[in-house]
């Protein structure tokens, strides 16, 4: 089983439920050969990156093998001026971002607890942040990667330059999979230049659907913002204030920034914030007890009022983070008005019983069960990988 390491177990609690045994496989091979064990054994394994988003998702049907991919981290190779890199998976979105700072590159990505995240966890469980409004899906971001199945098959989609990319589709399928279809090793990261200049502005507002207002209000003059986030209550004190506020960013030349800046102000009433609160707005998901995500249709306009006391919402880009405790007949309904604007509404941090209580971690399913199904059967033929965990392919 090559030299995956055997680590302690302690940590690596999912829904009450303990494996057996924990391994930290190091390199491709590595996992292959921890993931094939598994296979024949038929074991059950879970994968973990930095565990910032292991609540997401139903309680194992079965659990024996806790397999940590922070072994496999490390940049592979960064070409600047095609702006790519190829990454192993367990690196953490701190850790690429350091590694490209010299070039003045970065992946636009942002996910909760960046200093924890993976990048392999970031795209298997397709992480929301602040980006999206621009930089939209994680998905967006991939050419190419280096992937194991359920029965322990290396194999390789996309390329590592743009123009060679083939086999693409498949990269977008696993972003979302919530590591049910395949265990990431590698992957190639589309990238961009860092911004000339970077400006933060806070919007205070008299409550959510005043701060909602200002946001749409922003988006309908299509300045070229960069994220907005309107921080709710509970979630607002903790960033530094309790009233509702909305928080704009702005990056590029820095010409361009000061200009859209200007115009934000004078439409908003917004003043200058510190740039790094986006940091703390982004980890807020992550450093909560009882989190759900809903989810509608990017562009659109908050389907459902939440009427709840905490909550981070990103405007245009169809999330929002509710913080707050809710109850199981208040989760229904909004649930239920959410499914009806084509939308969902996702248990993202719960203990086992809520989970159960509400009716399952996702609601309705958004694939086919029969497609489900088939995915499932093609790429983990024995249901090694997270058992139960996922009825379907997510890509809310």
């Amino acid at each position: 089983m090559g030299v995956a390491t055997q680590v302690a177990v302690a940590q690596r609690v999912v829904d009450g439920m303990l494996p057996s045994r924990t391994l930290r496989p190091e390199t491709t091979e590595d996992l292959a050969a921890v993931i094939t064990a598994a296979d024949r054994e038929r074991e059950a394994v879970v994968l973990w990156g930095g565990g910032t988003r292991i609540g997401v998702g139903d309680p194992p049907a079965r659990y024996d093998i806790a397999v940590d991919l922070t072994g496999l981290a490390g940049i592979v190779e960064h070409s600047p001026a095609d702006l790519v890199c190829t990454v192993r998976a367990g690196t953490t979105l701190a850790e690429l971002a350091r590694a490209l700072s010299a070039s003045g590159q970065r992946w636009p990505v942002e996910a909760p607890s960046a200093e924890r995240a993976t990048v392999g966890g970031t795209i298997a469980s397709a992480a929301a942040g602040p980006s999206r409004l621009r930089y939209q899906h994680p998905r967006d971001w991939i050419i190419g990667c280096t992937a194991v199945l359920g029965d322990g098959t290396i194999t390789h989609a996309g390329g590592r330059v743009v123009k060679n990319v083939t086999g693409y589709d498949m990269t977008r399928l696993y972003s979302g999979s919530y590591g049910t279809l395949v265990a990431l090793a590698e992957v190639t990261l589309k990238l961009i230049a860092r911004p000339e200049r970077t400006a933060t502005l806070r919007a205070t507002a008299v409550d959510l659907r005043d701060a909602l207002r200002i946001a749409a209000e922003l988006r309908a003059t299509h300045l070229p913002l960069d994220a907005l986030a309107v921080v709710t209550g509970d979630a607002a004190e903790r960033v530094g204030d309790a009233r509702a506020s909305l928080f704009i960013r702005v990056a590029g030349p820095d010409a361009a920034v000061e200009r859209v800046v200007r115009t934000v102000r004078e439409r908003s009433g917004a003043m200058p914030f510190d740039v790094r609160v986006w940091d703390d707005i982004a980890s807020l998901p992550a450093n909560s007890d009882r989190v759900a995500r809903a989810g509608w249709p990017a562009g659109h306009e908050l389907p459902v009022e939440l009427g709840l006391s905490s909550a981070v919402i990103y405007p245009g880009s169809g999330i929002a983070f509710v913080l707050s405790e809710v109850n199981v007949e208040a989760f229904g309904r909004m649930r239920t008005s959410l499914e009806i604007a084509d939308g969902a509404l996702i248990v993202e941090r719960a203990d086992a019983d809520f989970k159960r209580a509400v009716g399952g971690a996702w609601g309705r399913p958004r694939v086919p069960l029969a497609v489900a199904r088939a995915l499932k059967d093609r790429f983990d033929p024995h249901g090694v990988l997270a058992p139960g965990r996922v009825p379907l392919a997510s890509s809310t």
